[in-house]
């Protein structure tokens, strides 16, 4: 008989720096930032928060290439992925949860 709680496990980072768990009961992999836009992404969680930053300081995408060194396709991906998640949480609290807005 298993302990209870012990059906997910940690299992060390990956390249990113992320944890990695591993399920006992479906015997899959998964990252702690699963189902979030820093998923699939190969940089810290520093260098996403200042990507971020340097967007709310209304920086463009090429300065933002120059100030941190990465890809302005990546800076803009980014972008993309954080506001497809900003929307389906607004979506969310206002259908799901049916909030009215101001």
């Amino acid at each position: 008989m298993k302990e209870v709680g012990k059906d997910i496990l940690k299992r060390g980072r990956n390249s990113a720096g992320h944890q990695q768990y591993y399920c006992n009961h479906c015997k899959k992999w998964f990252v702690e930032t699963a189902n979030t836009p820093l998923y699939r992404k190969h940089m810290s969680m520093d260098e996403v928060i200042n990507i971020c930053k340097h967007l709310v300081e209304k920086d463009g995408i090429r300065s933002i290439e120059r100030l941190t060194g990465h890809h302005r396709d990546t800076v803009s991906r980014l972008l993309d992925d954080l506001a497809e998640h900003a929307d389906r949480l607004n979506d969310f609290l206002m259908h799901g949860v049916k909030l009215e807005s101001c």
